[in-house]
């Protein structure tokens, strides 16, 4: 997932995921994302969601990354993810025919990723804000990772980044929202009766609206938010989806 986090703790989580290596090396295309899925945390509830859940919200972001409608200015063809984890979503967009490239902080998960993926352009393994800009993407994408951030001025340096290695456009999906900030709180502590001991020193970092849109204005982008709508996410309620672009 992300990069540099709040402390080493998350470093610790992800480095101890473990994969079905058996499932990895399958012909399923469903049964691998899953797995990449699973390894990536989103078993962390309790619960797992279903592939057409995920690969709904896919299409949905491959077509805000074009910002729709789509015409021959907007379509893309290569993809950056920031925070790939195990490359679960890059999966996806390169059985979709997009040439492909991410990072992630975890070595581990980079490893299981680099075992996936066909010919990627580039993998690699730093943290978020180290990344590097020499080659560009039409697209960055970064999901579920801008929460483990520990500062807005550290996010800023992300974007930057992004912003730099991409040609066309920006995604960041799963943003957590300040303005629900104590709801989402409430909702883990219903979730978990341990929540105070389970995630003592594994905070997250939730954002305001106004923080994007001083980038985009910054950077003379387009931009839009967009409120996820997967099918029975629990985050849903929490968190937001912003998308730029290059004018």
């Amino acid at each position: 997932m992300s990069m540099r986090v709040q402390n080493n703790k998350w470093h610790e989580v992800w480095d101890r995921r473990t994969e079905n290596k058996a499932i990895l090396k399958s012909q399923n295309s469903k049964e691998i994302f899953m797995e990449l899925k699973r390894i990536n945390g989103w078993d962390s509830t309790g619960s797992m969601l279903e592939y057409d859940q995920f690969y709904d919200q896919y299409v949905q972001t491959k077509n805000e990354l074009e910002f729709s409608p789509r015409s021959k200015d907007n379509v893309i063809s290569s993809v950056f993810e920031v925070g790939c984890g195990c490359g679960a979503n890059l999966y996806l967009f390169q059985n979709d025919g997009y040439h492909v490239g991410g990072m992630d902080y975890s070595a581990r998960l980079i490893e299981i990723a680099s075992g996936v993926l066909i010919d990627p352009v580039e993998l690699i393994c730093r943290e978020a804000a180290s990344l590097p800009c020499d080659i560009k993407y039409d697209a960055i994408l970064s999901n579920s990772v801008f929460s483990y951030f520990d500062s807005y001025e550290y996010a800023e340096k992300v974007l930057e980044a992004m912003y730099s290695k991409a040609n066309q456009s920006i995604g960041i999906i799963d943003i957590h929202n300040i303005e629900k900030k104590e709801e989402f709180i409430q909702f883990r502590r219903r979730l978990y009766k341990d929540y105070e001991e389970r995630y003592q020193d594994l905070p997250k970092f939730f954002y305001e609206k106004s923080f994007f849109l001083y980038f985009a204005e910054k950077y003379n982008m387009s931009i839009k938010f967009t409120k996820p709508d997967m099918k029975d996410y629990w985050n849903n309620e929490f968190v937001f989806n912003c998308f730029m672009r290059k004018r």
